[in-house]
């Protein structure tokens, strides 16, 4: 925590505090690893079926549109490394 920063300590004690993680910081480490899990099975499923078991550039080059739920879902796959990340810190603080 810096002198003279306003808003709440993101250090205490030498480590990070469950503020690092905004909006997040009211959720156990339990939740947010399984939140984590959920959008990881959900980000590879989107990323497997639209590259490998149901190509969509295959569909497009031959007149198609793109299943754009594949899309979406593949957009959960980063967002569980995040997860996982708050995750750990709400462990490390011991929540």
């Amino acid at each position: 925590h810096l002198p003279g920063a306003g808003g709440e300590p993101l250090f205490m004690n030498g480590r990070l505090s469950s503020n690092v993680i905004g909006q997040f910081r009211s959720f156990t480490s339990t939740e947010l690893a399984f939140l984590s899990a959920v959008f990881f099975g959900i980000g590879l499923y989107g990323n497997l079926q639209f590259l490998f078991y149901d190509p969509q550039f295959e569909r497009v080059d031959a007149g198609g549109f793109f299943n754009v739920s594949y899309i979406i879902e593949s957009l959960l796959l980063p967002t569980s490394f995040f997860m996982h990340i708050a995750a750990y810190i709400q462990k490390q603080a011991g929540k």
